[in-house]
């Protein structure tokens, strides 16, 4: 069949985001709170969830949201050693001057005071340049940004009463420390010296974002901060719903057996909801229905994909020593039945104290390969990827420059561990 409606890919947004009622109607919310009573009303939102689960999709929903409430968009997409919100601002400003937007002009004064502005053709459409060759670098402190981005907020809640001003913040875990620092003292000093701006602020970013900002000096994040947990799973209910709802708007059905299938293969994780479900799209003659011998041909190309173009990737880049914990933790979870492995259960696994693989769990945290879903535990971001580590460990360990414990040995030893009683109920 063509048309698929589904949308895999990174960021693309699916055509039924079911599962994230509650967290738009809480956005919605705060959103109008914040209209009418400023910064008094703000919950600055993280949301933090491995890769894959649908953060960037909601981050662009909130977005969506608060412009139908009439509030402007600083978007800011970080990337490592590169510009942060200062920088994403004044990109902001030199689009919207450009465009003579009314409130950007009345905020220019303002504005000029995180760099030099300069508005050829007085504003019409003439260009801008932030930052030209000829002027002094500035530095921006957290009370000058502060200042610049109640009064931005101000003058758009003037043309757009219960509007404002968003600033969305994409993979905060790789901005430079220096900048969340800044952004958490600006946020900070907006709720302390401008209680009535309009300003909300809204993140996404892997589990590790609060070790992040921690380690870049931002103190009490949890108290700055709401953060929002993602899941790696849909409920069953809601990733059934993301499956049968788009093809029945095309008057096609899905099996329950196909859908069951589905649902099963994937883990209900929300990237692969839409990877398999297209690729079985694809492959279905159709013309109004996918039965279940249509779902394992579909399920066969997609998880044939994901090792090519994901895992298997990331997997001969990693170390030897990522390799073995990767190892570890699919022998620990597949012997359990468990989603997420104890950090003694792997170290005896391994036969190692935890301390000695410690820098090897942060390093894979930090890649986005495993995260931790609670204090002592850790999990596979991408559920499909401990078949695949247990199908291709022994020929990576023939390779390996260092000796790293067999499969064998580990296998043993996790199946000499107490029957674990972590095994998590269907959700």
């Amino acid at each position: 069949m063509l048309d698929s409606p589904y949308t895999p890919g990174a960021g693309h947004t699916p055509p039924i985001l079911a599962g994230r009622q509650y967290l738009e109607s809480e956005w919605q919310t705060m959103l109008s709170d914040i209209g009418g009573a400023g910064r008094k009303r703000a919950q600055d939102t993280i949301l933090r969830g491995p890769r894959g689960v649908g953060k960037t999709v909601l981050l662009s929903r909130f977005q969506q949201l608060a412009e139908a409430q009439g509030y402007d968009t600083i978007t800011i997409q970080a990337a490592a050693g590169v510009g942060g919100i200062v920088d994403g601002i004044r990109a902001r400003a030199q689009d919207r001057l450009s465009q003579d937007r009314p409130a950007w002009q009345r905020a220019k004064a303002a504005l000029q005071r995180l760099g030099e502005i300069h508005v050829t053709a007085a504003g019409f459409g003439g260009g801008v340049t932030l930052n030209p060759a000829n002027a002094p670098q500035t530095t921006v402190d957290p009370g000058t940004l502060a200042d610049t981005l109640a009064t931005l907020a101000r003058e758009i809640r003037s043309d757009s009463p219960g509007g404002g001003l968003l600033i969305t913040l994409d993979e905060m875990q790789v901005s430079r420390a220096p900048d969340l620092a800044l952004t958490a003292a600006a946020l900070q000093r907006l709720n302390v010296e401008h209680p009535d701006a309009a300003v909300a602020f809204a993140a996404s970013a892997l589990p590790n974002i609060d070790d992040v900002l921690r380690d870049a000096g931002v103190t009490h994040p949890d108290r700055l901060f709401v953060t929002q947990p993602i899941p790696v799973e849909l409920a069953r209910p809601d990733a059934h719903f993301a499956i049968v709802e788009p093809a029945r708007q095309r008057q096609v059905t899905w099996s329950e057996l196909g859908t069951s299938k589905l649902l099963d293969a994937t883990h209900r994780y929300p990237a692969h909801l839409q990877l398999f479900a297209d690729e079985t799209w694809k492959l279905a003659p159709g013309p109004h229905e996918i039965t279940l011998e249509d779902a394992e041909r579909g399920l066969a190309r997609a998880e044939q994909l994901v090792e090519t173009r994901t895992l298997d990737p990331r997997w001969q880049r990693a170390a030897d020593r990522q390799v073995q914990l990767l190892a570890a933790l699919a022998v620990t979870t597949t012997e359990s039945g468990s989603d997420y492995a104890t950090t003694k259960q792997i170290s005896d696994v391994l036969d190692r104290a935890a301390q000695d693989w410690s820098d090897t769990r942060i390093e894979l945290i930090t890649e986005g390969d495993i995260y931790a879903p609670g204090r002592g535990k850790l999990a596979f971001t991408v559920p499909t990827y401990a078949p695949f580590i247990l199908r291709n460990y022994e020929a990576r360990r023939a390779e390996a420059r260092v000796e790293l414990t067999p499969l064998s040995a580990m296998s043993e030893r996790a199946r000499s561990q107490e029957p674990s009683r972590t095994r998590q109920l269907e959700r």
